[in-house]
């Protein structure tokens, strides 16, 4: 009876693992015109900036109204630096996905900045 309660307790940490480990993220450009050649994402409040996630896609940038997949993070409080094409930077802080799998760039994000 033992061995069969450990063999349930493994099955069902490995079935939660495999679904945690397949969420995927992804970001919205709902901008009107700006392309996004850097999207760089840390914990809010460092700046421990990951990889470029822009090179997730097939031409290296988020482009206007296009969906681009997040990897390499998990569930949490997000800050996120936009590089533009021209090379100007913003960052969109605080961004929550403690619960969500996606989030959106809109012209108001990036009013101040560009």
């Amino acid at each position: 009876m033992r061995r069969v309660l450990q063999v349930a307790c493994m099955l069902v940490a490995a079935s939660c693992g495999a679904a945690a480990a397949g969420e995927r993220f992804f970001v919205y450009n709902l901008t009107t015109s700006t392309e996004f050649t850097g999207v760089f994402l840390a914990p809010a409040g460092t700046q421990s900036w990951g990889s470029n996630q822009a090179l997730n896609d097939k031409d290296h940038s988020l482009d206007v109204t296009e969906r681009l997949s997040i990897t390499g993070i998990e569930h949490g409080q997000f800050d996120v630096k936009l590089q533009t094409e021209k090379g100007r930077t913003c960052v969109k802080s605080n961004v929550d996905l403690t619960k969500e799998t996606s989030f959106d760039i809109r012209d108001t994000d990036i009013a101040g900045c560009l």
